[in-house]
């Protein structure tokens, strides 16, 4: 066999053995990106358990951390004003000097975000303008302490409210929630127009992954 031969019989040897190293220690390849979800995992509104105690646990609407931890190693942003819609519904009540409303932020973004455990601070006033003022009243563990909750696209997180009202009281304007540094308008459902809140007298529920037992009586 002559010296050429030889040469390429070597070279056919080593391109086998490299191509028989490759099969028997595979090539790791990070296939994460773009589907960053678990298979398993079904659509809607899942819930992650409250960290703090009964009564802790911040308002969303203040200084929280940029995303949440989930399973699989990714993390999951906090929603952000842009992402959602906020709107107030007045529910049926037994005094017409007591007013019962179910608050609602939904995802109205294509990802997955964050509501952090607790209360939706709002506002009012402006006419429904930029220019909002804090509502003063009390928060409440109701239904419970209140949870994490992550929003999937279209799904809707639920608080109950009370307040109460007279002709006497003065109109504020419209309604909003705070969210990060920014006021964002709420959508308002009245039964039979305007219900205005008597100052001191708002009485607030934590954000809820479900509407049901949300309701103040």
């Amino acid at each position: 066999m002559t010296q050429s031969a030889d040469r390429r019989s070597f070279v056919a040897l080593a391109g086998a053995g490299l191509a028989l190293a490759l099969s028997v220690t595979g090539c790791s390849f990070d296939f994460s990106v773009g589907d960053p979800k678990p298979a398993a995992e079904e659509p809607g509104t899942a819930v992650e358990p409250e960290e703090a105690g009964p009564l802790a646990g911040s308002s969303p609407g203040g200084d929280e951390p940029s995303t949440s931890p989930r399973a699989g190693g990714y993390e999951i942003p906090v929603c952000l004003p842009g992402q959602l819609i906020a709107e107030l519904h007045e529910q049926p009540s037994d005094s017409e000097e007591k007013v019962l409303a179910v608050l609602t932020l939904s995802n109205r973004s294509t990802a997955d975000c964050v509501l952090p455990g607790g209360w939706a601070p709002l506002g009012q006033g402006g006419g429904g303008g930029p220019h909002y003022a804090a509502v003063e009243g009390a928060r409440e563990p109701h239904p419970n302490p209140g949870m994490r909750i992550t929003l999937r696209p279209g799904a809707t997180a639920y608080a109950g409210l009370k307040w109460g009202t007279s002709p006497e009281c003065p109109s504020a304007g419209g309604w909003a929630v705070s969210w990060h540094g920014s006021w964002l308008p709420a959508e308002v459902s009245w039964r039979g127009g305007q219900r205005d809140i008597c100052p001191g007298t708002l009485t607030q529920g934590t954000l809820q992954p479900s509407p049901n037992t949300v309701n103040y009586n």
